[in-house]
């Protein structure tokens, strides 16, 4: 049985070295590219992948793209700041030689600010990435790409590695990037008006199940660290919605008082 990788890239240039070599041996790397301003794609080219260039307007979109360039039995989805550890990626290929399940999922460990984190609801973090290609269909979603296939999904062993946001600016340009496609889904499915108290209360909310009831503490410093960040991300997605709910819109406002 031979496998193919799909990795997507956006000016990954400090990580896709690594993510490459650690799947160097599959029979077939497809890389789908937002469009790099970096060295991403004369970095990638040193292994010698399918390089196809597509706008970013959602996961789903940019997997569903590399799926159709798939020419092997089976089908490994990646993103470039992702690793496959020797012991994952030999399991792989015991597994697709004599298959008991159309699809598997993997544990994936995150790192975030340099160290693994395994609790606030980081661990174990179960990623359904391998699939047999005639019984997958596709990913949905425009945020959390949800797969869909049919037959059974098996479990791995092994664990992927996931190198998150590296510093705070880094995790900041996600969080601008991704609340905002967040706060425009909550806005299409009519979402209540937002206030001063359901923004306090979600904030806090998010900041106490990840920090206690998920036990972020027992990661010192990065798991206090972490647990707020992603309270302030509920700020930045429900002020977002916040400023789309305003009526007159804030543009039109601003017109006005420039008259």
């Amino acid at each position: 049985m031979k496998l193919s990788v799909v990795i997507l890239t956006h000016n990954s240039s400090d990580v896709i070295r690594g993510c490459l070599n650690s799947i160097k041996t599959a029979n077939e790397i497809i890389i789908i590219d937002d469009y790099s301003s970096d060295s991403t794609l004369s970095l990638a080219k040193l292994f010698k992948p399918i390089i196809i260039q597509n706008k970013l307007s959602g996961f789903s979109h940019q997997r569903n793209i590399g799926l159709k360039q798939v020419k092997s039995d089976w089908v490994l989805f990646l993103d470039s700041d992702e690793r496959v550890p020797c012991q994952l990626f030999n399991e792989i290929k015991t597994v697709i030689k004599d298959p008991s399940y159309s699809a598997y999922r993997m544990k994936r460990l995150n790192y975030f600010f340099g160290q693994a984190v395994k609790h606030g609801g980081y661990w174990p973090d179960w990623q359904t990435r391998l699939f047999k290609v005639k019984d997958f269909q596709r990913f949905i979603g425009e945020i959390h790409e949800t797969p869909q296939f049919s037959g059974k999904l098996g479990n791995l062993d092994h664990h992927l590695i996931h190198f998150s946001h590296k510093n705070l600016i880094e995790g900041l340009q996600k969080s601008l990037k991704w609340t905002q496609k967040e706060a425009f889904e909550f806005v299409k499915t009519n979402h209540p008006q937002i206030t001063w108290w359901r923004m306090a209360k979600v904030m806090l909310w998010e900041f106490c199940f990840r920090y206690f009831k998920k036990k972020a503490f027992l990661d010192g410093y990065i798991g206090f660290t972490e647990s707020l960040i992603q309270a302030i991300n509920r700020f930045f997605v429900y002020q977002q919605i916040w400023e789309l709910q305003q009526k007159p819109s804030l543009k039109e406002q601003y017109l006005k008082l420039d008259k």
